[in-house]
């Protein structure tokens, strides 16, 4: 266990250098996502034309919807875009070589990766209800075990995502479909089985009643809470089930490695 925590201790050490070595980057982006929100946000004022009633429920809506929807985007390409430039620089089968597993290390990436996404999908958030003035109910303890469901669950998409990526080497303009595909499961209410079955999307609706509705944690439907861990974790697994199957499959063909 000792080693497995001097592996996660220097994964953290490494990946905080990256971040405040490409900080200027990571403001870029975080300004990017500001922008498209402020079109957004812009251009729905301008079409709706709603009072003021209609304006605060809609606008809180969208507000989670695209925070919900960046976290998504984040959760999946962590992993794929982990696994594709381990490829390009030729250090992908070093890791594979690891006394911990690629398991391991993968693993704790993620879970870096995701402390870094919520660091960042926090400061996005305040200063969207900055800019619309529409307060959104922060609680913690009852957001933080929902988020890191929806984290998990996309997760398994980018395990998936990351096998492809092994087999095809570049699959970026389907990549570029998941994008606008997140934002119908996020965004569709689950008023159906399929729907609820969706991945993130019960979980996206559970977070929308605790932030736009300021319901608690223990006040949500105890049936919904075992569904969206249920969804989370079978996501999960079925994500890494498909990315060991490409996995032997390029080793097979000693391309796993390959560019």
């Amino acid at each position: 266990m000792a080693k497995k925590w001097l592996l996660f201790k220097q994964l953290a050490i490494k990946s905080w250098i990256m971040f405040r070595r490409y900080f200027f980057n990571s403001l870029g982006g975080i300004i990017t996502l500001y922008v498209i929100f402020l079109v957004i946000f812009l251009g729905y004022k301008g079409i709706a034309g709603l009072g003021p009633t209609d304006q605060y429920l809609s606008i809180e809506g969208i507000l989670v919807g695209y925070i919900l929807w960046y976290l998504a985007l984040a959760a999946y390409q962590d992993v794929a875009y982990t696994i594709q430039n381990e490829a390009k620089q030729g250090t992908l089968e070093q890791l594979y070589m690891s006394v911990h597993g690629f398991g391991w290390v993968i693993g704790f990436q993620q879970i870096i990766n995701a402390f870094y996404s919520l660091l960042i999908a926090g400061i996005l958030a305040f200063f969207l209800m900055l800019t619309t003035g529409k307060w959104l109910n922060i609680d913690l303890l009852s957001l933080l075990p929902l988020l890191t469901l929806e984290l998990i669950c996309f997760a398994g998409v980018g395990f998936a995502l990351g096998g492809l990526m092994l087999i095809f080497k570049r699959i970026d303009s389907y990549m570029q479909i998941v994008q606008f595909v997140l934002i119908f499961f996020v965004a569709a209410p689950p008023s159906n089985w399929l729907l609820r079955l969706m991945p993130g999307t019960l979980g996206a609706s559970l977070i929308q009643k605790v932030m736009n509705g300021g319901e608690a944690l223990w006040q949500l439907a105890w049936q919904d809470l075992l569904l969206t861990v249920g969804v989370a974790l079978a996501y999960l697994l079925l994500g890494v089930a498909i990315y060991r199957i490409c996995e032997r499959k390029a080793m097979k063909s000693g391309t796993l490695g390959h560019y």
